[in-house]
């Protein structure tokens, strides 16, 4: 059989096609995001945590613009959309400032994007204040779901009793 050259070109062009198909990778906002079957790791850029978010409620919150992030007040840090999107955790109010919580890790595993958190708990002998913790963390923006965190800022409520944390801590 007599190939001519532009055959083998178009044959040529067609096979690298069918792998880079084959591949199942594309590289959507931030993060390569892949089909292996493995955890692909998120850096976490920045990140910062404190004791008083002013959130009554423990909420897990994923913000990927300007107009979200500007109805959850709790402090400023940089970041930019086109590149990056923030993770907030709140504890709620809490009756002891001995209570901590902080981002640890964050990856993405088939179709989506997955949280550690870590929460200190106070001394059983510690003095009851108020406090309502946070962490946020500044990561890759990705369009993938993020596992047990709302895009959707809830409606601000006003309450004097202590949040009930979710059922993962």
């Amino acid at each position: 059989m007599v190939r001519t050259k532009a055959g083998r070109v178009a044959s040529y062009i067609v096979g690298l096609l069918m792998v880079v198909a084959a591949s199942g990778c594309n590289h959507t906002d931030g993060v390569r995001e892949t089909a292996t079957a493995g955890p692909t790791e998120f850096p976490i850029l920045r990140s910062t945590n404190g004791l008083h978010s002013h959130e009554n409620r423990a909420m897990q919150l994923v913000i990927r613009d300007a107009a979200t992030l500007a109805k959850v007040p709790i402090v400023d840090i940089p970041v930019d959309f086109d590149r990056e999107m923030l993770l907030i955790v709140t504890l709620g109010r809490v009756m002891s400032d001995g209570y901590s919580v902080e981002i640890d890790r964050v990856w993405q595993e088939k179709s989506k994007v997955h949280v550690s958190t870590r929460v200190t708990q106070p001394a059983p002998n510690a003095q009851p204040t108020v406090a309502t913790p946070y962490c946020i963390a500044v990561v890759p923006r990705s369009s993938l779901n993020v596992d047990g965190f709302s895009a959707t800022v809830p409606a601000r409520e006003r309450s004097w009793s202590a949040s009930e944390a979710p059922k993962k801590w």
